[in-house]
């Protein structure tokens, strides 16, 4: 495209909330004079060169119209009053540098009042000729791989059972960055959610932008009931495309989930830090958020942000901590968890160190053998491996061997299938503590070298006898390669929060 997408829509952001916000009443001189004037929609995508569609709006007491600006290209036409609607036309081509077409721009209308007051409204229009419709694939997890792009999932089932929520509101909880997720509309009616993606700029080493490309990142959409209450909630996973990773214990993805890619064993720290995931308490659906960067510094959350642009926090508490609180379900049950996914419940020695109060559940992520439970994180067609998943693999001979200096700026090994000789690469991102729910990856021994994170902690859906679970664990010793550990069973308090690298469903 002629400019990037993303950069446009969010230098207009600023204008289009000044002149978005619906007026429902007006003072002008010392006369109260009452009016609504705004668009049903903030922004249309066109998906076809030339296409026509039709706008509607509210007018109350607005007796005439007027374009004020239009983006270059684009046509008002068939501006209907009684029936509030506008036929608006796409360019019919695409921007060149031999044409000044804009395909993504700012409509602007004034609308006049008897009394000859005028009033302002803006709608965004983009011509785009990519839409990806996912309602047929619900699930928790929505993995989001194309730039500038429309895509429609389905806010009705939870998970990817039969159970229904029907919710009053659907908005972005979070975020990683301001405009990750734009443009978006709920449909009751169909209960539907559709959103728009752009793209940013890549540079060169000399600042040069030389083309755009998808912005890695995450974020969750939730359900909400009329008491305004969570009733369910959904991750958008902004990634780059998939590889599948084959071994003997089944297809891997190549990347822990939340992930913008895997780093594949760089020592280019954006490249360690792009493969860190999200992390998860076990059973539970929701992500926790990464480090704010790629060496844990100050124990501090990437920094996040709703729908709106406001930063959002995240806690880290017991329920001695949230005493008093007014909510529709009991600290430490599922319920509390739906409601509430930006609180990590920290586990205590009278519950087993488990986020779960109520009563412990080793079916939250079921094994092979059952269906994939209502709670799994992964996206369709992916599942929480199996407990025993990874005994399949040991640490890659080589690195094992090889000396300190030669494998710590990894900050992860490659794990090889003693089978096939399949290799993957797994970050070292650590785990949140089920104690304070701090960042916790640092092997720190006591040796000259300093602590840095190079311990790795991977959730599977199997479950312990003594209402643990089971997880992959690996540490990469600071004084000498060759005292590495590997277990592929370690069993870990459910409280914790850790990475989850997806199995492909069999």
């Amino acid at each position: 495209m002629k400019s990037n997408m993303k950069n446009y829509f969010q230098k207009m952001w600023t204008s289009l909330m000044a002149v978005m916000i619906c007026v429902t009443v007006f003072l002008s001189c010392s006369t109260k004079e009452e009016y609504e004037f705004e668009f049903e929609l903030p922004g249309r995508i066109v998906s076809e060169l030339g296409a026509s569609i039709e706008v509607s709006f509210k007018a109350v007491n607005i007796s005439s119209m007027s374009v004020v600006s239009i983006p270059e290209g684009w046509e008002v036409k068939n501006v209907d009053l009684v029936k509030c609607t506008m036929t608006v036309v796409a360019p019919s081509e695409y921007a060149t540098e031999e044409n000044e077409i804009e395909e993504n721009g700012l409509l602007k209308m004034s609308g006049f009042t008897a009394a000859g007051n005028s009033h302002q409204v803006s709608c965004y229009l983009s011509l785009a000729n990519r839409n990806i419709d996912l309602t047929n694939a619900y699930a928790n997890s929505y993995v989001i791989s194309q730039k500038d792009t429309r895509y429609t999932i389905d806010v009705t089932h939870k998970g990817e059972t039969n159970e229904l929520v029907s919710p009053a509101r659907v908005d972005v909880i979070w975020q990683t960055d301001i405009y990750l997720i734009d443009y978006d509309s709920y449909d009751a009616e169909k209960g539907t959610y559709t959103f728009y993606i752009g793209s940013e700029d890549i540079e060169d080493e000399k600042g040069n932008v030389v083309g755009t490309r998808l912005p890695y990142g995450n974020a969750v959409v939730a359900a909400f009931d009329e008491n305004d209450d969570i009733i369910w909630s959904w991750h958008l996973w902004l990634t780059s495309e998939m590889v599948e990773v084959e071994t003997s214990a089944g297809v891997f993805m190549d990347r822990n989930l939340g992930a913008g890619y895997n780093s594949n064993g760089s020592t280019d720290i954006d490249d360690v830090y792009a493969s860190y995931g999200l992390y998860y308490q076990w059973g539970r659906k929701d992500p926790f958020l990464r480090p704010k960067d790629y060496k844990f510094s100050d124990n501090q959350d990437e920094k996040v942000y709703s729908g709106s642009g406001a930063t959002k926090l995240f806690r880290y508490v017991t329920a001695e901590m949230v005493e008093g609180e007014s909510r529709p379900y009991e600290f430490g049950s599922m319920g509390y968890a739906i409601d509430d996914p930006f609180t990590f419940m920290l586990g205590t020695e009278d519950n087993d160190f488990d986020w779960l109060y109520e009563a412990h559940d080793a079916a939250l992520w079921s094994e092979s053998s059952k269906a994939k439970s209502v709670n799994d994180p992964c996206p369709r067609g992916w599942r929480v491996p199996d407990g025993d998943a990874f005994a399949v693999f040991d640490i890659d001979e080589v690195e094992d061997a090889a000396a300190l200096a030669d494998v710590k700026n990894m900050y992860g090994w490659h794990l090889v299938d003693k089978t096939t000789g399949a290799k993957m690469f797994m970050p070292g991102a650590g785990r949140r503590s089920y104690e304070n729910g701090v960042l916790t990856n640092m092997n720190n021994y006591g040796y000259e070298h300093a602590p840095m994170p190079w311990i790795g902690y991977y959730w599977t859906a199997g479950t312990t006898a003594d209402n643990k679970s089971k997880s992959m664990f690996f540490d990469l010793n600071t004084t000498r390669a060759v005292n590495n550990r590997y277990e592929a069973q370690k069993a870990m308090y459910r409280g914790n929060g850790m990475q989850v690298r997806c199995v492909k469903e069999k």
